[in-house]
């Protein structure tokens, strides 16, 4: 697979999204659509670096995106640029407020409900953007500010959508907006990131960049998640680039089998993606330490295999990977977060086959080992009796 590049430019540090702000007032940007979180853009300190762009450019406000980007607030959004017409549409927020900033730039403004259900169904190419498109995440977590690809879903059903047009042209990186978040909300996106990080180190999608923005990822990410949770702040510059990392290695590579069964878990059970992600992937680790080369998919060889999972559970601190499990279980206990299905909800053989059953098993070619139904039921279940 080949390397995507990243975002054209990047502002980091505290004050970075009023840089990108006196960016665009030099720009003689005339009229911005600001995307954002309902309390974070405010409670982050976000709003007050974008203040002064109102004195110098027409700007609206829209926050109606619901933790799950649908598709009816899609189309009210796409509304919103039709009856504006910016030519600059800024993402301030958490995944899902970016990947919504995203999509208003992969479709027409124009397009009936229906025809923008049947473009998003049947993965239509997407047009050129005639828009510029800035990103500054609220969270460390997502990612979505390096991605080409966002998610939407119409109805239950989740679908992602890529392209090029989905690229920002600029990412403002402010560790002090990730520290208004709670306790709970840092663990959660923190650990969408470390899944992220390690599900790319193993991805049969993966290549030496994106193993090196993984690897860098898990460096920063794994010793600061404990102590960031815990409310100390020092952190944040660490984990938000470990989030970014991540981001830029999933890019290339994708992500794999875990976060193909966390979408079941969350919709089943409420829980929180990068919580869900993470109750099957130290499983998976442990398995993937354990499989034989038969097991393998094609375009995988044993040997790169071998150095993703020596490198993951070195950075676990485990020698093999029943301790690699245990550090990941672990890990989520420190954290004040479910590490066992049974946790989370009323569980029985029949949950766990439709759970399993939902995940296209020919869509799982992304994960270096190869699993059919009954493989994903197995992990699953173990899932369900982890205990630390």
């Amino acid at each position: 697979m080949a390397d995507v590049p990243p975002p054209s430019r990047h502002h980091s540090g505290e004050h970075a999204l009023a840089r990108l702000a006196d960016e665009l007032i030099d720009a003689g940007t005339v009229r911005v659509l600001l995307v954002t979180g309902r309390r974070s853009f405010t409670e982050s300190g976000a709003e007050s670096q974008v203040a002064r762009l109102a004195e110098h450019a027409d700007v609206r406000r829209w926050s109606d995106v619901s933790p799950n980007t649908d598709s009816v607030e899609l189309l009210t959004g796409l509304e919103i640029v039709e009856e504006f017409q910016p030519d600059y549409i800024l993402g301030v927020g958490g995944g899902s407020v970016m990947d919504m900033a995203k999509l208003l730039c992969a479709y027409p403004s124009n397009l009936a409900h229906d025809a923008l259900l049947e473009r998003i169904d049947a993965g239509s190419p997407l047009g050129e953007r005639t828009v510029g498109l800035g990103l500054a995440p609220t969270t460390s977590g997502s990612g979505s500010e390096a991605t080409h690809f966002a998610v939407v879903y119409i109805g239950d059903a989740k679908y992602s959508v890529a392209g090029p047009v989905l690229r920002a042209d600029t990412v403002a990186l402010d560790p002090t907006f990730t520290t208004s978040g709670s306790a709970h909300q840092r663990a959660t996106s923190g650990m969408d990131a470390v899944c992220q990080a390690i599900e790319s180190r193993w991805a049969s999608g993966a290549t030496r960049r994106s193993r090196r923005y993984a690897d860098f990822a898990m460096e920063l990410l794994l010793p600061s998640i404990r102590p960031f949770v815990a409310g100390d702040d020092a952190h944040a510059a660490a984990m938000q680039l470990g989030s970014h990392l991540a981001g830029r290695a999933i890019d290339i590579s994708k992500t794999t089998a875990a976060h193909a069964l966390s979408y079941a878990i969350t919709k089943r059970y409420g829980v929180d993606h990068g919580n869900a992600a993470a109750l099957t992937l130290g499983h998976f680790i442990e398995d993937h330490v354990t499989v034989d080369g038969s097991r393998l998919q094609d375009s995988v060889s044993m040997q790169d295999h071998g150095e993703s999972l020596q490198r993951i559970t070195a950075l676990l601190g485990a020698p093999d990977g029943a301790g690699a499990r245990a550090a990941f279980i672990e890990l989520l206990d420190d954290l004040g977060l479910p590490f066992n299905l049974s946790m989370v909800g009323d569980v029985d053989d029949a949950d766990l086959a439709d759970m399993a059953a939902s995940v296209n098993v020919q869509r799982l070619g992304n994960n270096p080992v190869v699993y059919d139904t009954d493989g994903l039921v197995d992990i699953l279940q173990r899932a369900v009796r982890a205990h630390h």
